[in-house]
């Protein structure tokens, strides 16, 4: 069984700290904490089947683009002359057992993201990272209702490719597949609603947060729960009604 290795203050090895967890110190550190150095997870939600199989499906139509060199035919619909890319190290970089990594010596952590792609804009010559993400909402999605972590992930893949020495542009693209609600409607139905957004990505963030992270590890004691976190707040409630 794949045992987790956990962060340790006086291990010389490099820590290998992932993009999801770095997700994670954002909603909650002291969850992150416990997860990254005691072990203790939180509980998982029910797997997306359907959502992530459409993403996947969307995927494989991307890499035949990709040998072809052609713009996706929902890409086209936009009046986006975006081609998947194309590099000798991407099936690495979009590999779960690898991703794309960056040394950070000062810290002595790994951080690796596995990413969704990458497209080139034959119009301008620069390639973009892109994120792929699936949703069934009626309402149409607009920038105003876009989880800010996605933007985050955007930055950290953009980050890490520049950290490989591949020339990067600024502006990041996410992208929305609206899905079907059941097998049968995406069986029926391949017309899906394609939606790319695209915005000036920051990476001021990136170094900060992980000296920030750096230094959580390195604490003896785990940080105070955020109020936000549902978690923390069971396990507060459950401790307070167990006491009285």
């Amino acid at each position: 069984m794949f045992k987790k290795k956990l962060y340790s203050n006086n291990s010389s090895r490099p820590f290998k700290l992932s993009r999801t967890k770095i997700d994670l110190f954002f909603e909650c550190r002291r969850c992150f904490f416990l997860d990254q150095k005691i072990g203790i997870r939180r509980p998982h939600g029910t797997p997306l089947v359907l959502s992530n199989r459409i993403v996947e499906d969307f995927k494989k139509e991307l890499n035949i683009c990709r040998v072809e060199k052609n713009i996706h035919f929902k890409v086209k619909e936009l009046n986006k002359n975006l081609i998947p890319a194309s590099h000798d190290k991407l099936d690495d970089w979009k590999s779960s057992f690898k991703g794309a990594t960056f040394f950070d010596k000062s810290t002595n952590l790994l951080i690796y993201g596995i990413i969704d792609d990458i497209w080139w804009n034959r119009s301008t010559n620069k390639n973009h990272s892109v994120v792929i993400k699936s949703n069934s909402k009626k309402n149409p999605m607009s920038y105003e209702n876009i989880w800010p972590g996605y933007w985050r992930q955007l930055s950290l893949y953009s980050y890490l490719l520049s950290k490989n020495l591949l020339s990067m542009s600024s502006t990041g693209l996410l992208v929305f597949i609206n899905t079907p609600t059941s097998i049968e409607q995406m069986e029926s139905d391949k017309n899906f609603n394609l939606n790319i957004f695209e915005k000036i990505l920051d990476f001021d963030w990136i170094e900060p947060t992980i000296k920030e992270i750096s230094k959580t590890l390195n604490n003896e004691k785990p940080p105070e729960g955020s109020k936000r976190c549902k978690y923390c707040n069971y396990y507060y409630n459950i401790k307070k009604l167990t006491n009285e």
